[in-house]
């Protein structure tokens, strides 16, 4: 009798979770991405010692001013943090990816390192947190529902 309760409040609880989190249930998300890669090469114009590439296609009606995405790195040999600080990130990049269309996105990690890794670090729990619209609006996953495992 009490497991009939404990599913409904369960279902309940998932309900106003994902409310809170800025997401409607059973609807999926306006993008298709990719698994993550973290590159230690150069790539010019993007990015001198590291950074995350993903391919991100725009399902939605509208342009896309900019993605939000929110990840955590770990080094590939102990599986610790390879920073003194916090290894969580939620990093903006500006880009405008037309309705249907299927883009590659770069993330630069420049800014947040100290040194230049000799191997790529590993990614966990990456997911599009938001995505600015050119029409002023948003679509947002504050809580990860939609993250995938990249580790």
């Amino acid at each position: 009798m009490h497991s009939g309760k404990n599913k409904i409040f369960a279902i309940l609880a998932a309900v106003f979770l994902a409310a809170s989190c800025g997401i409607i249930p059973g609807e999926p998300p306006p993008y298709i991405i990719t698994k993550p890669a973290f590159e230690i090469t150069e790539r010019p114009y993007n990015f001198n010692y590291a950074g995350i590439t993903f391919k991100f296609l725009n399902t939605s009606e509208k342009t896309v001013n900019s993605v939000t995405v929110s990840f955590m790195l770990f080094d590939a040999k102990t599986q610790g943090n390879p920073f003194y600080g916090s290894n969580i990130f939620e990093i903006t990049k500006s880009d405008l990816i037309q309705p249907k269309e299927n883009r590659e996105v770069i993330i630069s990690l420049d800014p947040y390192i100290y040194i230049a890794p000799s191997e790529p670090y590993l990614i966990d729990y990456f997911y599009i947190s938001e995505i600015r619209y050119s029409d002023g609006s948003a679509w947002q996953d504050k809580c990860g529902l939609y993250h995938g495992r990249h580790r």
